[in-house]
């Protein structure tokens, strides 16, 4: 179910934006949710792993995995070095995409509703857009993503469904692996579960 609910935030979270104040964010959000559900509705049984391709191409420059691997890590992230951090984002980052992708074409005809009500913290550095997804006979669900402004867009960090964070469903994980492994053995806890040796 979270798989399902979390592959949503690919959906609805390209936050690309050149603008600079939080409505423009919100509209920004809007169009690129629409372009994404647009790449999706491409699907038609047959090129259904290029479609999801796509709307990853599209999607993904917009998250900032290494600053999302950062907070799922916590506290550990300050005392590893800088190759093990470019590993462990490398894995998380690949992480996600294999555990949600594969359910991303279920939300093709979805509608996504991005509130025009941001909560903006830090000063207008980071803005929490709410966004609702409705399916054909499903409940909505509710869905906040964190995001910042960095070289003139807007990049999300953290992704929240029905308030129940991603980062922290990870940190979890990550912190009991990190306590009995070490931080070489989560990244190759995390390797191993990616496909790699």
């Amino acid at each position: 179910m979270k798989t399902t609910l979390y592959t949503a935030a690919i959906i609805a979270a390209a936050v690309g934006s050149a603008h600079a104040t939080p409505q423009q964010a919100v509209a920004q959000v809007r169009e690129n949710a629409a372009q994404v559900l647009t790449i999706l509705k491409k699907a038609n049984g047959s090129n259904d792993a290029a479609v999801r391709k796509e709307a990853e191409n599209y999607a993904l420059p917009y998250f900032d995995f290494q600053r999302m691997t950062a907070q799922a890590v916590g506290q550990p992230w300050t005392q590893a070095t800088p190759a093990q951090k470019q590993a462990l984002a490398k894995e998380f980052q690949t992480l996600l995409i294999r555990t949600y992708s594969g359910t991303m074409l279920k939300f093709k005809n979805s509608t996504v509703d991005v509130k025009a009500n941001p909560v903006v913290n830090k000063g207008g550095k980071e803005i929490v857009i709410r966004t609702e997804i409705s399916q054909s006979g499903g409940k909505p669900v509710n869905m906040d993503f964190t995001t910042y402004q960095s070289g003139g867009k807007y990049r999300v960090y953290n992704v929240a469904v029905e308030g129940a964070s991603l980062v922290t469903v990870y940190r979890n994980q990550f912190g009991e692996t990190i306590k009995n492994k070490g931080f070489d053995g989560l990244i190759q806890d995390l390797k191993t579960k990616n496909g790699g040796k």
